[in-house]
């Protein structure tokens, strides 16, 4: 009798939720949405000062009056008539002024001295662009530029680099590992020249 009286308890019907919890789960809904949209939307009330400007008679300011009337025009357009001076800074870099400088054109080798010619061969980058890069080490105290991406024998393209830029023989190492040639120094701009006169 007992666990019947406790099952019935549990059965009952429960009480209707607060309406605070209601709200809570209406404010979802697209219709209470759009109720208060339009409440919302509701025009602004006019200014009673352009409501008493528009009603005043013609001789109004009156000539007792001392303080002076409020102007006709807004300033609001202030900054549109005077616009703010462009200034002109100094620079040092061409970059700077907006006309990229254009590098002077290499003129190619012959046809013996250029890719597919040669030992080995540099692929560019996905971008186009030579596998030439500057690197800074040990704090920045090294600096040494590196290129990638060479098939067939490294040390010809390290001995001619080498010679080319007047390098001691411990100034220019291939990497055994990586198979990257590695250069004491930043000589990406002559580098670069370097392996597009041999068209790469």
């Amino acid at each position: 009798m007992a666990s019947t009286l406790t099952t019935m308890s549990f059965l009952r019907p429960l009480g209707l939720p607060r309406p605070a919890t209601v709200r809570h789960f209406l404010r979802f809904s697209t219709s209470t949405q759009c109720r208060e949209a339009q409440a919302a939307h509701t025009p602004p009330a006019e200014d009673p000062n352009l409501i008493a400007s528009r009603q005043a008679s013609a001789s109004y300011p009156p000539s007792t009056l001392k303080s002076l009337p409020r102007p006709k025009e807004s300033k609001a357009s202030h900054r549109t008539k005077y616009p703010r001076a462009e200034r002109e800074y100094p620079t040092r870099h061409p970059v700077h002024t907006g006309a990229k400088a254009t590098p002077a054109p290499l003129e190619p080798l012959p046809t013996e001295q250029c890719a597919p010619n040669l030992a080995y061969f540099v692929t560019r980058t996905p971008s186009k662009e030579l596998p030439v890069y500057q690197l800074t080490k040990r704090g920045g105290n090294l600096k040494i530029t590196r290129v990638r991406k060479i098939d067939g024998r490294r040390e010809v393209l390290r001995d001619e680099l080498r010679t080319e830029l007047g390098l001691q023989e411990k100034d220019a190492v291939v990497n055994a590992i990586t198979g990257h040639v590695v250069l004491k120094g930043w000589w990406k701009k002559e580098v670069t020249g370097f392996l597009a006169r041999r068209r790469f």
